[in-house]
């Protein structure tokens, strides 16, 4: 009874092996899959996060451009707020002096 004993020890062990095996056959399989998933994942966020690139890359170049462009006219107002600042204070001594030449009179004519 002896090799009776260790045979049927060594077929439930066996039997428990393949059991353990599949098992993890299964668990491997599952793994396979998650990690497939998370490579598309992954491969689709890629290629959106090179269109986000592409889109703050082109706002960057665009603000520049916007800023430029702004300075440009600032720069332009700025010259001809000082020229309407010369021809202004021009009129107010020109008005000054026929004030005075007139005696400070209300009635101008």
């Amino acid at each position: 009874m002896d090799i009776e004993d260790t045979m049927r020890f060594i077929l439930d062990t066996q039997a428990r092996l393949e059991a353990s095996v599949q098992m993890h056959d299964e668990r491997f399989a599952r793994v396979e899959g998650i990690v497939a998933k998370i490579g598309s994942l992954v491969e689709g966020n890629t290629s959106r996060i090179g269109q986000l690139v592409d889109v703050c890359l082109s706002l960057a170049r665009h603000a520049e451009d916007t800023d430029r462009r702004m300075a440009a006219g600032f720069k332009e107002l700025r010259e001809l707020q000082a020229a309407s600042e010369y021809k202004l204070n021009a009129l107010i001594d020109t008005v000054d002096k026929l004030v005075r030449r007139n005696g400070g009179q209300a009635g101008l004519t």
